[in-house]
C-alpha cells in the first residue's frame, strides 16, 4: 500500500478571492510529489493527481480515493 501524505502549505497560499477555499497543500505519494488538495468550507475535499480531479466529502474519503488511484 502506497503512502498518501496532505502536506498543509502556508495560508498565506490561499486565495482571497476564494472565500469557499478553508485549507491547501500539496498531495505526495510514497514521498514525491504528485499533486495538490484543498479542503473547502461547504465540506468537500479535492484533489488533483496527475492532472486527475478526485472529489470527497472527509479527509479519509480522499486519502482511500487516492489509494485505490495509485494502487
Amino acid at each position: 500500500m502506497s503512502k498518501i501524505t496532505l502536506l498543509h502549505n502556508d495560508d498565506e497560499v490561499l486565495d482571497p478571492a476564494d472565500p469557499g477555499l478553508r485549507e491547501r497543500g500539496s498531495l505526495k505519494v510514497d514521498g514525491h510529489e504528485r499533486g495538490t488538495w484543498e479542503a473547502h468550507r461547504d465540506g468537500r475535499w479535492t484533489a488533483q493527481l496527475d492532472g486527475a480531479p478526485i472529489e470527497a466529502a472527509s479527509r479519509e474519503a480522499l486519502i482511500a480515493q487516492i489509494e485505490t488511484r495509485v494502487a
